[in-house]
């Protein structure tokens, strides 16, 4: 039923409680077909379960028993109140389906029916615990995210009798990852739009297109730009300049209420933020008279409004309509829009802002490090300048050893806080004009010009000891981290970058089939 990864299961001793329940409850059941009724043995029997379930109705996670096969709770601990705002009593009334989102219900009924079956099909065993994400209500009204862990419960026969499970919300770990992700699909955009801006002859086509770019990266039905100017008597009006609107969402551009529009006649209430280059967002039933009405009038659901300041100046703003959707804005979603903003504005306004957008491309936004691409573009040639000088460059491939355990136990924020710590410690050790570069992930990469074999591979030794001998200290955890290294050294065989870069990548899987935080070499010549 539930998901496929069952190797990053992190809840140990919450399992462990469902496991020894389950053989209680087992036991019991051997116990009665044996017609066994000595006292001895069910007041020991009884003592054991109640210490379990001590355990179990004290546990952070919640911990449940299901019937089949009408998916029924026969447990549920009383931590779902936290999850969920129920009591026991009132959880205990709803079948599993009931208690997640409708439009989940029949998928997970089917999920349930194809994991029994393919338990008695043979694929696996009854102790194999899977997991899954769902969406279930609370009390209050609210969805949330919540991670299952389940196994099947089967009687002495090998018969299916239930389910047990654990459930965790995870819901602000997947908004994270969400904003996040939406952080860089804005920065992306942003990257491609000022590419057209600035290459492009025809500055009306190329703005449209650079506003569908942003429009799409942020999920929204309308984007547009409003230029300030004053009217006669000194007066700050906006107009419209330009539009992108989503297929079947009405243009306004030509509306007569964008032309000249008035901001304290219009939208007074925001004014002070933008002028003080603050964005305004928001749900347009929660703003006040008269920005209420006139967003109604365009049929806009929520609406984020950066302003674009040049040189100091209130030059105007950009705007972001959802036109479906009640949504709350995270403020990286905001941060990144201001950006696009700065960059739109700038565009508009003649200025070429190229460098700083190569920047943002060519950077990773959580380390500050040098992007994947940004990375091998670099490398590349330095390499290429290394054989031309007959000068030899080091390459390290590094991934920090079992790293998704942080993340399963601590959380994405406390992992990324993390690879900043490793970024830094990278920094601190290598000599300054050494390339670091994030990978992916938790791997990273150094390209590490004019040097020997022995020297690279003493900086890649200092490097790992600072990591190890290191206590990264978050209000969440003390973390200490490990890294495995390959490295690999260029040779006048090595035409390519590539061939290098597949070296020092052999070289790292060598180091962690060797037992992890350790630095392997591959030389030239050789293969693993």
């Amino acid at each position: 039923m539930f998901g496929v990864d069952t190797t990053t299961i992190m809840i140990g001793s919450t399992l462990v409680l469902l496991v020894v329940i389950a053989l209680i409850l087992n036991f019991r059941l051997r116990l009665r077909r044996l017609g066994r009724t000595v006292e001895s043995v069910n007041r020991e029997l009884a003592e054991s379960e109640a210490r379990y379930r001590l355990l179990a109705e004290n546990a952070s996670d919640v911990i449940w028993t299901l019937s089949l096969p009408d998916l029924s709770y026969t447990y549920i601990s009383p931590s779902v109140t936290r999850l969920r705002g129920l009591t026991v009593e009132q959880a205990m009334t709803e079948t599993f389906p009931e208690s997640v989102v409708p439009e989940q219900r029949e998928r997970v009924r089917r999920m349930i029916e194809s994991r029994v079956a393919r338990y008695r099909d043979g694929h696996f065993g009854p102790d194999e615990a899977q997991r899954v994400e769902i969406r279930q209500h609370c009390v209050d009204g609210q969805e949330i995210t919540v991670e299952i862990i389940a196994s099947l419960m089967v009687d002495d026969s090998g018969g299916v009798v239930g389910i047990q499970g654990i459930s965790r919300n995870v819901t602000a770990r997947k908004r994270a990852e969400q904003v996040r992700q939406s952080r860089e699909a804005i920065l992306a955009a942003l990257a491609s739009s000022a590419r057209l801006l600035f290459n492009s002859n025809d500055r009306d086509e190329a703005m449209r297109r650079a506003l569908e770019a942003l429009g799409r990266s942020v999920d929204v039905d309308r984007v547009y730009v409003f230029e300030n100017h004053q009217a006669d008597d000194g007066e700050l009006l906006a107009t419209m300049r330009f539009e992108w609107v989503n297929t079947g969402i009405e243009a306004q551009i030509d509306n007569p209420e964008m032309l000249g529009m008035p901001y304290r006649g219009a939208i007074p209430n925001w004014l002070p933020a933008l002028q003080d280059g603050e964005a305004v967002h928001g749900r347009v039933a929660n703003f006040p008279e008269p920005e209420k009405s006139l967003l109604r009038a365009q049929d806009i659901v929520s609406i984020v409004v950066v302003p674009i300041v040049l040189e100091g100046r209130f030059w105007g703003m950009i705007g972001f309509d959802d036109c479906t959707r009640d949504r709350d804005w995270s403020q990286a979603e905001i941060d990144a829009l201001g950006i696009a903003a700065a960059t739109i504005g700038s565009a508009i306004d003649g200025i070429r802002a190229q460098q700083e957008l190569e920047r943002l491309v060519s950077t990773d936004s959580l380390t500050g490090l040098s992007s994947r691409r940004a990375f091998l573009e670099q490398a590349r040639q330095t390499h290429h300048q290394g054989l031309a000088g007959q000068s030899s460059t080091a390459l390290l491939i590094m991934d920090l050893d079992h790293f998704k355990r942080i993340n399963d136990e601590f959380g994405h924020p406390v992992g990324d806080e993390a690879l900043k710590a490793f970024a830094r410690i990278c920094r601190e050790t290598l000599r300054p004009d050494d390339l670091i570069g994030r990978m992916g992930g938790e791997e990273f990469a150094v390209l590490l010009p004019d040097l020997s074999l022995k020297t690279a591979r003493k900086l890649a030794e200092d490097l790992r000891l600072a990591l190890e001998s290191s206590t990264i200290r978050l209000p969440e955890a003390e973390l200490s981290l490990t890294v495995s290294i390959g490295l690999a050294l260029s040779d006048p065989a090595d035409r390519q970058f590539s061939s290098l870069l597949k070296r020092a990548d052999q070289a790292l899987y060598q180091a962690k089939n060797a037992g992890r935080n350790r630095v392997e070499v591959l030389l030239p010549g050789e293969s693993y």
